[in-house]
């Protein structure tokens, strides 16, 4: 019967979303935390410009309006991700997973997005100036405009779009 209990209060409490409060305090020291735990965290409008956070995990974290200018991103997890309102401005995210990531609104203008993971993300008001969405897969997202012009400009893969 112990056992019991004890599985089901270790079931109850853990959290899938749940980051390192070690890594958190090693990204907010140092500005960088490559390969690190922080999903689910809360960076909400933090100033992060600059921040070397590649491989990170980042899945399900708030970064909406945080300043990311010329972070290096690249292979991080993203995945549903709050980037709303973001300054992502000279960002690199090459090989990022940002699948159903909320870029609405965020500004990524001359990031390096090539061959990132985009699927299902939302870019409704993006700032995309400059991107370099080389080899990105866009599939099943929203783009206003001429998507030919854009797969054509962005050399991506623009599988299901509306």
């Amino acid at each position: 019967m112990k056992k019991l209990i004890l599985i089901s209060a270790l079931l109850f409490s853990f959290n899938g979303w749940a980051y390192s409060e070690t890594d958190l305090a090693k990204l907010k020291a140092l500005n960088a935390c490559q390969g690190c735990d922080l999903s689910g965290a809360n960076l909400n409008g933090d100033n992060l410009r600059g921040a070397v956070l590649i491989e990170t995990n980042l899945i399900g974290a708030d970064l909406s309006g945080a300043d990311l200018t010329d972070a290096d991103l690249r292979g991080a997890y993203l995945s549903g991700a709050n980037l709303a309102n973001a300054n992502l401005q000279s960002a690199y995210f090459s090989g990022t997973k940002l699948q159903n990531a909320n870029l609405s609104g965020a500004n990524l203008m001359n990031a390096n997005l090539a061959f990132a993971k985009l699927q299902k993300a939302n870019l409704s008001g993006t700032n995309l100036s400059g991107t370099n969405l080389t080899n990105a897969n866009l599939a099943e997202n929203n783009l206003s405009g001429d998507k030919e012009q854009f797969t054509l400009k962005f050399h991506c893969r623009l599988y299901r779009v509306n």
